[in-house]
């Protein structure tokens, strides 16, 4: 019984020690590998704003960095080409964060399946600044929200839920993003600074 018990404890403090919080290895701080705790967010509002904010500024981050000669490519004929990955971003945080304020969302940048897209006629300039416009919608859409009114109907989910919702979409085609900028030899923003490779 009493080597149960010693067993038992060392068990603890090996435990206790391993889930403490480790400092950050020699050399990583202040780098992408840093494990640094962010601040708790008030409210889940609050999170999913913070969720958003990251992959959109990766997202915008990519469109500056991919070059404007690029941007009718595709990597295949059945996908989208850049611009068009760019405008559907646009036209999603548009559609999501309108209906959630209860406007009218902009006419649509990309048209489905056609290669015929109004984003493939478009410069550059015009799609980051679309890209940023968007991101404004979503910014007053983020603001309008509380907890008190987050479960309210906007369109066929609660508000809270449509703002989710545009932020996995987001993050579902960052992926998209970066897998095509990886084509073009390019590091997507959210790997830089991880070595010349940024992988």
């Amino acid at each position: 019984m009493r080597k149960l018990g010693i067993a038992v404890g060392c068990f603890v403090v090996l435990a206790t020690a391993f889930l403490a919080p480790q400092p950050a290895a020699p050399g990583l701080a202040g780098t992408a590998y840093a494990m640094q705790q962010p601040a708790q967010p008030a409210t889940l509002v609050e999170e999913v704003r913070n969720m958003y904010t990251r992959i959109q500024g990766f997202i915008a981050a990519s469109a500056t960095q991919f070059p404007e000669d690029k941007y009718t490519w595709q990597p295949t004929p059945e996908v989208r080409s850049w611009a068009r990955l760019v405008a559907h971003v646009v036209d999603d945080n548009n559609s999501m964060c309108s209906t959630v304020l209860g406007q009218q969302a902009p006419p649509r940048l990309d048209t489905p399946n056609s290669n015929e897209s109004a984003a493939n006629k478009m410069s550059k300039a015009d799609l980051e600044k679309a890209l940023a416009d968007s991101a404004a919608v979503c910014a007053k859409a983020f603001d309008a929200v509380t907890p008190a009114n987050m479960m309210e109907r906007a369109g066929n989910r609660s508000k809270i839920a449509a703002l989710m919702y545009n932020t996995s979409h987001n993050n579902e085609h960052y992926g998209n993003i970066v897998t095509y900028m990886r084509l073009q030899n390019l590091v997507p923003p959210s790997s830089a600074g991880r070595g010349r490779s940024g992988k």
